[in-house]
């Protein structure tokens, strides 16, 4: 098996920030979690397109999946290690028409892409790593809703959201259904079904079982973390959503792979 590339997933202060803007949630209290834990001094990174129009009813929430960010659309570049996820569906005259739209994307709670989560500063100026306490959908959206207020957008034209994204979108529009006129559902579901957390519980495993995830304290790592952990929880995430065409084709690369290797190491000995 071929060496992983070591890139840190994080993005940390002092990192380009590329489209990102960064917003302190309104008030001044800590955010007060389920678990009855609470995170001070949170903020949220998210990336804008458009304008917000004079009436300020033209808002729409663009909520990202599990391994997404901020950059919905853009180009790849300092701060963003790929183009946006979304580009062919965000911009003037497409599906989300940013002409007639003002769209923001945050970067979710805990996703580290910008905004606070376990590669975030503590109080005490280390890194949270494995201090950083658990967090659920309805925690995820009270952040969002703080960060809302602190931009002053108290309503949204539309919440779109697919996968964790969709998870969210609901919970806005189950705890705020006056803050919201349109509720755009992708991929998702409003639980998750006992396979669902059997096959998340093996990725768990995969990624503490990698010596490298120093019980989720691996930050300043020259190493980078538990990449490999990480790729194989990846692997297993792909093969619970993947169609059976996708599967075929990924299988067919990863035999030519494997093939592409064995004789690369016969011609090494």
């Amino acid at each position: 098996m071929p060496e992983p590339t070591r890139i840190p997933g994080g993005w940390r202060v002092g990192d380009p920030a590329g489209q990102r803007r960064f917003q302190a949630l309104a008030g001044l209290d800590p955010l007060l979690l389920e678990s009855g834990e609470s995170l001070p001094d949170v903020s949220l990174a998210y990336e804008a397109w458009g304008t917000l129009n004079a009436e300020r009813s033209n808002a729409v929430l663009l909520l990202h999946g599990f391994s997404g960010d901020s950059h919905a659309s853009g180009p790849a570049g300092p701060g963003h290690r790929s183009e946006g996820w979304w580009n062919g569906l965000i911009g003037p005259g497409r599906a989300i028409d940013t002409d007639r739209l003002y769209v923001l994307c945050p970067n979710v709670l805990g996703g580290c892409q910008g905004s606070t989560g376990p590669s975030s500063l503590a109080p005490d100026g280390r890194p949270y790593g494995s201090r950083f306490p658990s967090l659920s959908i309805r925690d995820l959206v009270a952040a969002e809703q703080r960060w809302a207020d602190a931009l002053g957008i108290e309503h949204w034209h539309a919440v779109i959201g697919g996968s964790l994204g969709g998870m969210r979108a609901m919970e806005w529009a189950i705890a705020a259904p006056t803050r919201l006129d349109r509720l755009v559902l992708l991929a998702t579901t409003a639980a998750c079904t006992p396979e669902n957390r059997a096959f998340h519980s093996t990725q768990i495993q995969a990624i503490e079982l990698d010596p490298a995830f120093c019980g989720g304290d691996y930050y300043g790592d020259p190493g980078g973390g538990p990449v490999r952990g990480l790729s194989l929880a990846r692997t297993i995430a792909r093969l619970t959503y993947g169609c059976e065409r996708e599967l075929e084709r990924l299988s067919r690369q990863q035999h030519a792979h494997d093939i592409c290797l064995f004789f690369s190491r016969m011609q090494s000995t």
